[in-house]
């Protein structure tokens, strides 16, 4: 067996799940010379390593990163689900979308199982049920927790998101949730206007709608002076806030 690597190695003391074929995948996917430059120099920040290393990808996945924004996360999936695997890059569809489709596309292309996936709000996914095995939702979810209206309850149209989620999911398939942290026993308005989900808020609404938590990787994103009470893009946390990563599954 190939030797591992410090960075594999590292990967196995944070996560102690992934295997030294997952290690190589996820080394190749970082490595990858087709990766934006701009989503490159954000490794540091977003640990790739430790959370490819948590989600545990295999070669031929389907994937589907819901708001893929820059495609950080779509480049990463598409090495390593190699040839035989699949990348869906969802965007909202409208205006911005239409502005940034032909750089999206120069940008993606190059991965050659990318697929971009622009839709309007509450569309259903053009997918098959039972057709995707992982669900990426990164820095997203303080936009799903709460809606006006809502109070402190799971909002009706985030419901439906999730209802769309396990019907696309294979049996076992997995949702990941990678979220600024705010402090647990915080309101949904309250945490929602600091660009931060509670974690526990999160695993209630989450089991909610029918999935099963997975687990989580606490010491991914562990940052002791971020106190989990304020907006993070204006006190200097940019890339450097507490951060929770969660999975969840679909029952069999």
């Amino acid at each position: 067996m190939k030797a591992l690597t410090t960075l594999a190695a590292a990967v196995v003391l944070a996560t102690g799940i992934a295997s030294a074929e997952h290690h190589e995948a996820i080394e190749g996917a970082i490595g990858n010379s087709n990766r934006a430059e701009a989503n490159s120099e954000r490794d540091g920040a977003r640990k790739p390593d430790q959370v490819l290393g948590f989600i545990g990808l295999d070669a031929g996945d389907v994937v589907l990163d819901y708001g893929a924004g820059g495609g950080y996360w779509a480049e990463l999936f598409s090495v390593v689900v190699g040839d035989g695997g699949k990348v869906y890059a969802h965007y909202r569809a409208g205006e911005r979308y239409d502005q940034r489709k032909a750089a999206l596309a120069a940008q993606l292309s190059p991965f050659g199982n990318i697929e971009l996936m622009p839709l309007d709000s509450g569309a259903a996914f053009p997918l098959g049920d039972g057709s995707v095995d992982t669900i990426m939702v990164s820095y997203l979810y303080h936009h799903m927790h709460y809606a006006d209206g809502s109070g402190e309850l799971f909002p009706d149209s985030s419901k439906a998101l999730f209802g769309e989620f396990r019907r696309v999911l294979k049996p076992g398939g997995t949702v990941i949730i990678v979220e600024h942290a705010a402090i647990d026993g915080s309101g949904r308005a309250e945490s929602g206007g600091w660009h931060r989900t509670p974690p526990e808020m999160a695993k209630a609404d989450i089991a909610g709608v029918g999935f099963e938590f997975a687990g989580d990787a606490p010491e991914i994103f562990h940052n002791p002076d971020d106190d989990r009470k304020n907006v993070w893009f204006e006190t200097g946390l940019r890339g450097k806030t507490t951060t929770f990563v969660q999975k969840y599954r679909k029952p069999e």
